[in-house]
């Protein structure tokens, strides 16, 4: 059987949410719910709704909740729109949520202050750097600027100021009502936007733990900030995206794959999995095939090692987006299947942090050594699946688990494949039933090898410490 290591997570919106099971059998692992959109209402009914057909399915299906973060955006123009044509001259001012529209010829911008925070010579970027503004002169409360490239304004449109001055604190108070309305539903991560420290990362860890929901964090990597305190960040989040889309507007184009390549190699040392963002499959949400550039560009993910690959606003809003998946699992699998698909292990030699870790690592070494089919990790808490995952071995992952949560969570990891099993008593039984239900659905056949790891005594978290080799009979 061949299992598609790199995961994709789908972005759940209007487009998707009537096809959720369609989604799931073209290759969905983990649901993303993009809480810079949408209501509460509209999210818990789409949160029901996975649950639902992920149980249909019968697959395991992690939910991300992702955060909107401090995002700055315009307010309301007369008719939705304005068109600011290039090298026109453009005032913005500072708007509320009680005022959100601006007079004729202003932007509207949904910040406290903005004349303060602007100076002249600084650039403004619109809609994701699609339109360019440079600030010209400070008068009052007023900003006059420029447009060196022009373009159609529209409601509540995304405004990226100069990041180094910009006084937003990572968790908003919106960030912290959506925070607590996604651990009472029972999301499996939360994805934090616009970190900038690791402070921001502990500091969604306290609520999450104060909630009695102790709670995976994905660190979304989007700001300069993020970018210079990349490591400690790392070590203080669960897991990590390349979250190109705002790196695109802090960054040059150019900086932006070396960027990504950073951030894959720091987290394959630290063993923290990584999501790869951001217009993968753009034109799909129109066309119904990639450019080759698109193809090119997950498939390199692939390559250098990404946990997962991400589809936005492709499957969220786009015309068809069971479809896209679908593709997506294609490239991933090509590319894996590739002989160029070499990925790197988080192996640092001589370096053992822990025994779980040293005992998943030199299991995935006896299965390449021995010509295993799989490598079974038995699983309460996923620690040792984990450990397995980053050390990118040549077989698949069958990670057995009797924690519902915990299988959810698995399926973000690289590799590794959730599944159900019984509590039981003896590291036998554990084997012989795993060797059973391996057989039945076709992971192995007679006479093959699995390597089996887990802890003794058997049901206790983060005991992992024993290996052992299994024939198939």
């Amino acid at each position: 059987m061949v299992v598609r290591r790199a995961k994709i997570v789908c972005t759940i919106g209007p487009a998707s949410e009537p096809q959720l099971e369609q989604l799931i059998r073209a290759g969905m692992d983990v649901a993303r719910l993009n809480f810079s959109h949408g209501t509460h209402d509209e999210h818990a009914r789409r949160f029901q709704a996975v649950r639902a057909a992920a149980e249909a399915c019968d697959k395991p299906v992690a939910i991300l909740q992702d955060l909107c973060g401090p995002k700055i955006r315009a307010g309301k123009f007369e008719g939705g729109t304005m068109d600011v044509p290039t090298d026109a001259h453009i005032v913005l001012t500072e708007a509320t949520k009680e005022q959100p529209s601006g007079g004729p010829g202003e932007m509207p911008i949904l910040y406290e202050g903005l004349a303060e925070d602007l100076q002249p010579g600084d650039i403004v970027l619109v809609d994701d750097g699609r339109m360019v503004l440079t600030v010209t002169k400070v008068d009052g409360r007023r900003v006059h600027a420029v447009a060196t490239q022009g373009g159609q304004l529209r409601d509540r449109v995304g405004v990226s100021l100069p990041a180094r001055r910009v006084r937003l604190a990572a968790l908003t108070e919106k960030d912290k009502a959506d925070l607590s309305f996604g651990l009472s539903l029972g999301i499996d991560y939360v994805a934090l936007s616009f970190v900038r420290t690791a402070d921001d990362i502990r500091l969604v860890r306290d609520i999450c733990e104060a909630w009695g929901r102790p709670t995976p964090i994905v660190a979304k990597v989007e700001t300069p900030a993020a970018v210079e305190n990349l490591e400690a960040i790392i070590q203080a989040t669960d897991a990590v995206m390349v979250a190109r889309g705002d790196l695109g507007v802090e960054f040059n184009p150019e900086r932006v794959p070396v960027i990504q390549r950073e951030i894959l190699g720091l987290a394959r040392v630290h063993q923290k999995p990584v999501i790869v963002a951001t217009e993968m499959l753009q034109s799909m949400v129109t066309n119904s095939r990639p450019t080759r550039a698109e193809a090119s560009d997950v498939a390199t993910a692939v390559f250098e090692g990404t946990d997962a690959v991400m589809l936005s606003q492709e499957t969220a809003t786009g015309a068809h987006p069971s479809l896209v998946a679908r593709v997506m699992s294609r490239i991933v699998m090509e590319a894996e299947q590739s002989k160029f698909f070499r990925p790197l292990s988080s192996e640092m030699p001589g370096v053992r942090s822990n025994v779980p870790e040293a005992v998943a690592r030199n299991g995935c070494d006896i299965a390449r050594d021995i010509g295993a089919r799989v490598i079974v990790a038995f699983t309460e808490s996923g620690s040792s699946a984990l450990y397995a995952s980053k050390h990118r071995p040549v077989v698949p992952i069958i990670a057995f688990s009797p924690n519902e949560a915990t299988r959810r969570r698995l399926a973000l990891l690289w590799g590794v494949v959730p599944w159900p099993i019984d509590k039981v008593t003896s590291a036998d039984e554990m084997v012989d039933r795993a060797s059973m239900i391996l057989l039945a659905n076709g992971f192995v056949s007679p006479g093959d090898k699995f390597v089996a790891i887990f802890g003794a005594p058997i049901g206790v978290r983060g005991s992992t410490n024993s290996i052992r080799v299994k024939v198939v009979e």
